[in-house]
């Protein structure tokens, strides 16, 4: 007697019909002119080296990576036009999710035009913030020009992920391209760790107020990228239908991802992945009891004993490769308020709130909020500015004001639009795009959490993965599944 294998449930099959009309779409990309096939080819293989050469480049920080980062967004942005002159199909209601990244950016130039003669430069260290006087809404006009030109790079990048991957199998590609970076990159973070010397990738000398893990110099970011991308292979191990060894592979990828960033002893990013999980999981239930009832539905392993297998095998082997630094960093919750990151963290937080207070409408300017910040507060590093808030919503607020906090409410909104649409339609998918956008979505959702406690999306290799993230998951088309239904 032989048994079938059980394969990842999924809604009711697809119908002939379906399957013409997906064929009957692959038939019309490959009739495109073949120089926009070519430049379609650059575009998405520019993208997919640009996220992770930045990751690897200290997560493009720097001033050398950042122009590089930048000065490449510009070739980008120059194929796209060419791309979209010879290539006259493409929808121009998929761009409507980036609008509010180019409002942002329009915000950012209005707070840079100045209405009169430049003030004075003033060391905003030595005098009170009401002597900080300028003509321009930005308190530091030119680190508002360079935000603006690296959220200019990011709207092209992001402008590129939306039309590189309405294909499905450029979809699956980004997908297994950053499963296997992520793998490979945690291998690293923990050899880097166990046999730190002092130096970043054992050459690169750091200063001692940062905390370095793998290639970035701060554990939260390297955890940041963790939870942009485990949750990808996590949802094809939950929803997508593939073979015994390829869910071995991805499960083993999985593995060591979470294993990695435990190991950076990042709290926040440990609590933003057990949120990632938590929400991959009730997804997973509500779908079995909601598909259940299809007369063709087919049964599969429970999702709760695939992540319970998984979660052992993770707490074994963090335990194993380091037991006491963990136990020492999750040792002081008991300190409860009083514990050092809490302190710190509430005390620029409170002097971060009196500055949107100060300057509620507009903010202080996007990327002026390490020159302002000395005048509200200090930082923990004693010859080191504090550069960032530590809480991206915050962030947003002393930046850009309420301005920026409609313009990124507006970005939310639009996603949840399209994630309403794709729900409502959710069976029709093919499984493995039910399991991008379903993994896509609690990456986004992780990094969220993790915002409240950190600065991910200030980095700009993390801004790039959570930008190409969301691509990923609205990238499938609704009304194109609807013409399949039809």
């Amino acid at each position: 007697m032989t048994t079938k294998a059980a394969p990842s449930y999924c809604a009711p099959k697809k119908n002939h019909k379906m399957e013409r009309t997906v064929i009957a779409a692959e038939k019309k990309a490959a009739a495109q002119p073949r120089a926009a096939r070519w430049l379609g080819k650059i575009i998405f293989a520019d993208l997919l080296a640009t996220a992770v050469l930045s990751v690897l480049a200290f997560g493009a920080v720097e001033p050398w990576s950042l122009a590089i980062f930048e000065l490449n967004a510009l070739l980008l942005a120059v194929l796209l036009a060419i791309k979209f002159v010879i290539d006259l199909r493409f929808d121009l209601k998929r761009l409507q999710i980036a609008l509010p990244v180019f409002a942002l950016l329009l915000l950012g130039v209005a707070q840079i035009i100045s209405s009169g003669s430049p003030a004075p430069i003033i060391a905003p260290e030595d005098v009170g913030i009401n002597d900080l006087t300028t003509r321009a809404l930005s308190f530091d006009p030119q680190a508002t020009r360079e935000a603006a030109v690296k959220l200019l790079a990011l709207a092209v990048y992001f402008v590129a992920a939306l039309h590189s991957l309405r294909d499905s199998s450029r979809r699956r590609s980004t997908i297994l391209t950053l499963a296997i970076f992520g793998f490979a990159v945690s291998i690293f973070a923990i050899a880097q760790r166990l046999t730190y010397n002092g130096k970043m990738y054992w050459v690169r000398p750091v200063s001692a107020y940062i905390a370095p893990y793998g290639p970035y110099g701060n554990y939260n970011h390297f955890a940041g990228m963790v939870e942009l991308i485990l949750p990808l292979p996590l949802a094809y191990l939950l929803f997508a239908r593939i073979g015994a060894e390829q869910r071995a592979l991805w499960a083993f990828s999985v593995v060591m991802m979470a294993v990695a960033a435990i190991f950076s002893l990042s709290r926040g990013g440990i609590l933003a992945l057990a949120a990632e999980v938590a929400a991959l999981l009730l997804v997973n239930s509500f779908l079995r009891k909601r598909w259940e009832k299809a007369e063709n539905f087919s049964p599969r392993a429970n999702g709760k004993i695939l992540i319970a297998s998984a979660a052992i095998v993770v707490i074994v082997m963090s335990l194993w490769i380091g037991y006491e630094p963990l136990v020492k960093r999750f040792g002081s919750i008991k300190e409860g308020a009083s514990e050092y990151s809490v302190v710190t963290r509430a005390e620029y937080w409170r002097a971060s709130w009196r500055m949107f207070l100060d300057h509620p409408v507009f903010g202080v300017g996007l990327g002026a909020f390490p020159a302002i910040y000395p005048s509200y507060g200090r930082s923990s590093a004693k010859y080191e500015r504090l550069e960032q808030a530590h809480n991206d919503y915050l962030q947003l607020l002393t930046d850009a004001g309420l301005a920026g906090a409609m313009i990124g409410l507006w970005f939310l909104v639009e996603i949840v639009r399209v994630a309403r649409a794709q729900w409502r339609k959710l069976e029709t998918f093919r499984s493995r795009d039910r399991a991008a956008l379903i993994g896509g979505y609690a990456a986004v959702f992780g990094l969220l959490v993790h915002s409240f406690t950190d600065f991910n999306l200030q980095i700009a290799a993390n801004a790039l993965l959570f930008l190409l993230v969301v691509a990923l998951a609205i990238s499938v088309d609704p009304a194109a599944v609807g013409e399949k239904r039809s």
